[in-house]
């Protein structure tokens, strides 16, 4: 489950923020924002691999590190004002901001589970 939520992070990241016409290679974007869409998923993906090694090491704390710092960025930056949780009028449609509720929410449940589950097999019967 934790590598399930590292490699989806990634994942879904890279599919809405980076090889999408709407933000990383927006040509309306300031270079600014893009700038820091870069550093973010070069940061994103440097924690990611940390927490994959974590992983195959048994850590368990340290392999959620990716998806558990990641995902609550998304609760934050909903609260500044002047920020948009719609990518686009279609996703506004869908009436239900899906990047919070199935995707961040989701992801942080999987990893917290992932988590506990992974600790409590670990421990002696």
């Amino acid at each position: 489950m934790l590598g399930f939520a590292i490699v989806a992070t990634v994942a879904i990241v890279a599919i809405a923020d980076v090889f999408n016409a709407s933000h990383l290679f927006n040509p309306d974007w300031p270079g600014h924002a893009r700038f820091h869409i870069g550093m973010q998923f070069t940061t994103l993906v440097l924690v990611s691999l940390f927490s994959l090694a974590a992983l195959r090491r048994g850590q368990v704390w340290a392999s959620a590190l990716a998806p558990a710092s990641f995902w609550p960025g998304l609760f934050v930056a909903y609260l500044i004002p002047g920020t948009d949780v719609y990518a686009s009028e279609s996703l506004r449609e869908l009436g239900i901001p899906i990047n919070l509720l199935l995707l961040a929410a989701v992801l942080l449940g999987i990893t917290g589970l992932g988590a506990l589950l992974y600790q409590s097999s670990e421990r002696p019967a």
